[in-house]
C-alpha cells in the first residue's frame, strides 16, 4: 500500500507542486495582511500616566455609550394616556342607580309599613312595629350587584347610606342632584392616578360650598370621593412603540478615526481604559470576525485571479504559472507595505507616500501582460484601503488609496518600451513626476497648506515612491525570471546575442540555415510590428526555429552548397522522416539547453500540421494510395499570432529564395498562394489571428521582400561594349 501511494505521489508530484506553492503564498499573504492591519499595541495601565498621545486607528461604534443613550432616550418618553369618556358615563350611571335603589327601598318600606298598619286596623290588633334601619340597609345592599357594588359598600360607611335612606324626599333629591352634577363636571376633565387626589379634594370642596343641608354634606362627600376615578389610562402598546422609536432614533455613539483618546501626560481613567480596550489597543488583539473577514478578502482576490486566468483559456501549466507569478508579486508588495507600516510606527510623518504603488502593476506588465497589470492596480488599491485605514498621521485614507490607484495606473500606461533597462528607469522618472502632481492635487483637495514642511514631505516621498517602484522592478525582475523561467524582454535580448552558443552552433554546422533564419527573422519581425504582436519574441524565435537542422545539415536545401542533394539517394518516405523530424529535434535540443518554453514551442510548431508536398507528390507517383496525413508535420497548429507569423514567413522566405529572378509579380503570387493555402488548410484555427491581420501581414511581406529582391540597374561593360 505504501509503495502504491509513493507511485501515485511521484506521478502527480509536478501537478501538486504548483497548487501547494500557491496555497502557501495564500497563507503568506493572509499572515502579512494581518500583520500590516493589526492595530498598534500600547502598554497602557489603568490609572497610569499615558506616555504618548493615543488616537483611534479606526472608526468604531461605542456600544456601551450607545446603549446608555438609548436607555435615557427611552426613559424620557412619557407614558401615552388614552381618555375614556365611557368611564365618566359609567360612574354617573352607577351613582344614579344608587339613588334609584334608595328610592326603591324607601318606597318599599313605606308600602310595607302601610300594609302592616291596614292589616292591624282590620284585625283590631296593636300597631305593627316599624321596619328597622338594619332591614332597610340589608334591602338596599341586596339590590347592589357587580364590581362597583362591592367597591362602594367597602369604601362608603353604612351610616352614609342610612342617612340617605332616612332623608326626606326633598333633601334626598337635593343631595342627588348635587352629587350627580359634581361627578359629571369632575369626570369631564382628564383624571390620572397622579392628579386623582387633587380632583377628589376639589370635588369635596365644591360639596362643602354647596347649599345642601350640612347634615348631608359628609354623605355627599363620601359618595363623590368614591365615584371619582381615573378616566385616562396608560396605553402600553403605544408607550412601548414610542419608547422603541426614541431609542432607535438615537445616533450611535462613535469613536472616530483619528480622535484623541488620551493626551500625553494624562491619567488613564476607567472610561479611557474602556475605550482603549474597545479599540483593541491594549493587548493588540483582533476580533475573530476580523480575522475571518481578512481571510475571505484574500480568498476573494485569489478566486477572482483564478477565474480571470481561467477565462484567458491558457493551458493548465501556463495558468498555474500565471497565478504563481501574480501571487508572488502580491506577497512581495505586502512585504513592502509591512515595511511602510513599520516606518509609520516610528512616527515618520507622511511616509506612506513612499510606498511603491506602481511596483506590482509594472512587474506584472513585464512578466505577464497589460491586462494583469491593470488587475494588479485594482488588487493593490483594494488592499491599501484596509491597510491605510488606521493611518492617522498623513492625509485621510480615501485620498491615500486614490494616490495609489493613480500612481499604479500611470505606471502601466507610461511603461511602453521595456526592452531596455534605461527606458524602464526613464519611465520611473515620469511616474515620479506624475506622483508629485497627484500629491499636490490631493493636498489641495484635502484643503492642506501647500507651502509647508508637511506638504514638502508628501511631495518628496511621492517622487521617491514613483522612482522606487521601477528601481525595485529592475532589481527583482531577474530574480523572478530565474525563479519562474520566464521569457522577458531582457531574456530575449540575451538570447538574441550572436555569441550565444546555440546560434554559434547553427552558424558553424548549418550556415545556410543560419542565413535563412536571419532572413525569416527580418520578415517576421516586420509583420509582428505591423499587427502589434511581440516582435522581439518573433525575431528571437526565428533565430532558433530551425536548430533541429543542425543534426543533418546537408539534407536541407539551403545547406547544399555544392549542388549535391542527398535526397536523390533516398526514398520519399526516408526523406520525409528526415525533414519532418527537424521540428521535434529542434524542440529537444532547445529543451536540453534549458531554453524558455515559448522558444521551444516555436521550434516545434512553426510548420503547424502542413503537408510536405514535394515528397508527398513524389511518393504518390509510385504509390497512389498513400495518405496525405502521413506527410504532415506533427504540429500542433500555431496557437499564437507569433507562431502563425513565423509559419507564413518561413515558407515565404524559402519559396522566394528558391525562385529564379524573383520579380514583384512572382513575389506577390508566392505570398498570396502560401497564405491562401494556410487558410484553406485550417492552420490558423487554433490562434486568434484575424483575416484583417493576415491581410496586413500579406502586404508587409510583399513590401519587405520587394525591398530585398529589388531589380538593380544594369551598368555598361566597357570591355565588351554591352550591358550585363
Amino acid at each position: 500500500m505504501k509503495q502504491k501511494w509513493q507511485d501515485v505521489y511521484s506521478k502527480n508530484k509536478e501537478k501538486l507542486l504548483i497548487p501547494l506553492i500557491i496555497a502557501a503564498l495564500f497563507l503568506a499573504a493572509y499572515v502579512l495582511l494581518i500583520q500590516v492591519t493589526k492595530p498598534e499595541s500600547y502598554q497602557a495601565k489603568l490609572f497610569s500616566v499615558s506616555e504618548k498621545t493615543i488616537r483611534s486607528p479606526q472608526t468604531v461604534v461605542d456600544t456601551k455609550k450607545t446603549a446608555e443613550e438609548k436607555r435615557k432616550a427611552s426613559e424620557e418618553i412619557e407614558d401615552v394616556y388614552v381618555f375614556n369618556r365611557e368611564t365618566a358615563e359609567n360612574q354617573v350611571a352607577f351613582m344614579q342607580s344608587i339613588f334609584d335603589y334608595i328610592d326603591e327601598v324607601r318606597t318599599e318600606t313605606a308600602s310595607a309599613e302601610k300594609k302592616a298598619k291596614k292589616e292591624a286596623d282590620e284585625n283590631n290588633t296593636s300597631a305593627p312595629k316599624k321596619i328597622t334601619d338594619a332591614s332597610k340597609l340589608a334591602s338596599f345592599k341586596s339590590k347592589l350587584v357587580g364590581d362597583h357594588a362591592g367597591n362602594i359598600t367597602e369604601n362608603v360607611s353604612d351610616a352614609t347610606f342610612m342617612n340617605l335612606l332616612n332623608a326626606s324626599q326633598a333633601d334626598l333629591k337635593e343631595v342627588k342632584d348635587q352629587v350627580i352634577t359634581e361627578i359629571e363636571e369632575t369626570m369631564e376633565s382628564r383624571i390620572r392616578e397622579s392628579n386623582l387626589n387633587t380632583k377628589k379634594v376639589q370635588a369635596r370642596d365644591d360639596i362643602e360650598l354647596s347649599p345642601m343641608p350640612s347634615r348631608y354634606k359628609t354623605t355627599a362627600k363620601s359618595l363623590v370621593t368614591n365615584a371619582i376615578i381615573p378616566n385616562e389610562t396608560v396605553d402600553a402598546e403605544q408607550t412601548k412603540a414610542r419608547k422603541k422609536e426614541a431609542a432607535e432614533n438615537v445616533v450611535p455613539e462613535k469613536i472616530l478615526q483619528g480622535q484623541v483618546i488620551v493626551q500625553e501626560g494624562q491619567i488613564i481613567d476607567r472610561e479611557t481604559y474602556r475605550q482603549l480596550d474597545l479599540l483593541n489597543l491594549i493587548n493588540q488583539k483582533m476580533p475573530i470576525k476580523q480575522y475571518a473577514g481578512y481571510a475571505f478578502l484574500i480568498l476573494a482576490l485569489f478566486l477572482l485571479l483564478y477565474f480571470y486566468t481561467k477565462k484567458r483559456k491558457y493551458p493548465p501549466k501556463k495558468r498555474q504559472q500565471t497565478m504563481l507569478i501574480f501571487t508572488s508579486v502580491y506577497v512581495t508588495t505586502l512585504v513592502f507595505l509591512l515595511v511602510i507600516r513599520f516606518l509609520e510606527s516610528a512616527n515618520l510623518m507622511n511616509i506612506a507616500f513612499i510606498f511603491p504603488a506602481a511596483f506590482m502593476p509594472v512587474i506584472l506588465k513585464i512578466l505577464l501582460n497589460e491586462r494583469y497589470a491593470f488587475f494588479g492596480v485594482i488588487v493593490v488599491g483594494v488592499t491599501s484601503l484596509f491597510i491605510f485605514e488606521s493611518d492617522t498621521t498623513s492625509i485621510m485614507n480615501v485620498l491615500m488609496v486614490a494616490f495609489i490607484l493613480l500612481s499604479g495606473l500611470t505606471g502601466v500606461v507610461a511603461l511602453k518600451d521595456y526592452s531596455r533597462r534605461i527606458m524602464i528607469f526613464q519611465t520611473g522618472l515620469i511616474v515620479g513626476a506624475m506622483n508629485v502632481i497627484y500629491a499636490i492635487l490631493l493636498l489641495a483637495i484635502n484643503n492642506s497648506t501647500l507651502f509647508s514642511l508637511n506638504a514638502l514631505q508628501v511631495i518628496f516621498y511621492a517622487f521617491i515612491g514613483g522612482i522606487g517602484s521601477f528601481m525595485l522592478g529592475l532589481a527583482l525582475i531577474p530574480l523572478f525570471e530565474t525563479i519562474f523561467g520566464l521569457l522577458t524582454t531582457s531574456r530575449l535580448i540575451e538570447l538574441a546575442n550572436p555569441n550565444h552558443p546555440l546560434l554559434k552552433k547553427i552558424l558553424m554546422k548549418a550556415p545556410g540555415t543560419y542565413h535563412h533564419s536571419m532572413m525569416v527573422a527580418n520578415l517576421a519581425e516586420s509583420c509582428a510590428d505591423e499587427i502589434g504582436a511581440n516582435s522581439l519574441l518573433v525575431r528571437v524565435g526565428c533565430f532558433y526555429h530551425d536548430i533541429g537542422k543542425t543534426l543533418r545539415p546537408p539534407y536541407f536545401v539551403e545547406n547544399q552548397l555544392q549542388g549535391i542533394n542527398p535526397h536523390d539517394r533516398l526514398t520519399p518516405k526516408q526523406s520525409r522522416d528526415i525533414i519532418l523530424a527537424h521540428t521535434t529535434d529542434g524542440a529537444d535540443i532547445l529543451k536540453e539547453n534549458h531554453m524558455p518554453q515559448p522558444i521551444i514551442d516555436i521550434a516545434r510548431m512553426h510548420h503547424g500540421t502542413t503537408v510536405l508536398k514535394y515528397f508527398y507528390f513524389k511518393e504518390k507517383e509510385v504509390n497512389p494510395e498513400i495518405l496525405e496525413s502521413e506527410f504532415r508535420y506533427s504540429g500542433p497548429k500555431p496557437p499564437t499570432k507569433e507562431i502563425a507569423i513565423i509559419n507564413i514567413a518561413d515558407s515565404v522566405e524559402a519559396a522566394v529564395r528558391s525562385c529564379e529572378m524573383p520579380t514583384k509579380e512572382k513575389i506577390s503570387t508566392i505570398v498570396d498562394g502560401i497564405i491562401r493555402d494556410r487558410i484553406l488548410d485550417g492552420q490558423f484555427t487554433e490562434c486568434d489571428i484575424s483575416l484583417k491581420e493576415l491581410e496586413r501581414i500579406r502586404e508587409t511581406l510583399k513590401r519587405t521582400l520587394n525591398g530585398i529582391y529589388h531589380q538593380r540597374i544594369q551598368y555598361p561593360d566597357d570591355s565588351k561594349g554591352e550591358t550585363k
